[in-house]
């Protein structure tokens, strides 16, 4: 069996803090599940390579010659995501999450919050443990949680 994980994108925004995204899917744009792979030592490492880079505006004009590493707003974002992370049958999911943590089994939620001209911050939420266990940038993500085996 694989370590399951849910990740999210919500916009970031004022009273929400980011150790308590897991508890309000209803405020997030997307939810994947990851049926493997989904401890920090892979999933965190891989978001944060995924989106160290990426900056996030707002509007794109009618200069289409940006930079790969853009994403127009949150929901651009999320698109991007979903496409990198989908490219065989199975393993990951788009899924509907009304309950509480758990619910479909998962181990680690991985919450991610884009801000225009900002960078997006993640926060890892440990399941079972009940536990905010991470919240921080892509690049600390990758320096936490790579380990020399990666």
């Amino acid at each position: 069996m694989g370590t399951r994980s849910l990740t999210r994108v919500i916009p970031r925004q004022e009273g929400l803090a980011y150790n308590q995204g897991h508890a309000h899917p209803e405020k997030a744009l997307v939810n994947i599940y990851q049926q493997f792979d989904g401890y920090p030592e892979y999933m965190a490492v891989y978001l944060g390579e995924f989106l160290k880079d990426i900056k996030i505006i707002n509007g794109i004009g009618s200069d289409r010659s940006l930079e790969s590493k853009t994403a127009n707003g949150a929901g651009c974002l999320a698109a991007q995501l979903v496409s990198h992370l989908k490219d065989v049958v199975g393993n990951t999911y788009l899924m509907e999450c009304e309950g509480e943590p758990g619910d479909a089994h998962d181990e680690y939620i991985y919450t991610l919050y884009p801000k225009e001209g900002e960078p997006t911050y993640m926060a890892i939420y440990r399941v079972y443990t009940k536990e905010c266990i991470f919240v921080g940038t892509p690049q600390e993500a990758i320096d936490k949680y790579t380990t020399e085996e990666s």
